[in-house]
């Protein structure tokens, strides 16, 4: 895998390091900077992922592989971040609140 993360282009070898490298370090740390960067990398690439779902059959194959596939590194990343700002991993599940969960999680993640 890392040989992978070595050829990918400059701008996503950190979403890979963190995505594909670290995929399911949940005791490590995730700095700020590291973990904005790979959450803006993640959302382009689902524009991506989202324009290719629209081709009939194999679109949606593929987006389901993405959106399944990096489940697990996503909560990962998302649980080392809580660990670095002081928070314990269960305060993930504010995202279950409805509105105010998901606001209240991205203010503990250290927006500013």
């Amino acid at each position: 895998m890392e040989n992978f993360v070595a050829k990918l282009p400059d701008f996503l070898k950190l979403w890979g390091t963190e995505m594909l490298l670290r995929y399911v370090d949940f005791q490590g740390t995730t700095d700020r900077k590291t973990f904005w960067i790979t959450i803006l990398t993640d959302f382009i690439l689902n524009i991506i992922v989202f324009a290719v779902a629209l081709i009939p059959f194999i679109g949606k194959i593929i987006s389901l592989a993405f959106g399944f596939g990096l489940m697990v590194p996503r909560l990962a990343m998302h649980i080392r971040r809580l660990k670095d700002t002081g928070r314990a991993w269960g305060y993930i599940f504010l995202v279950l609140v409805p509105f105010a969960g998901p606001i209240i999680l991205l203010v503990f993640f250290n927006i500013f």
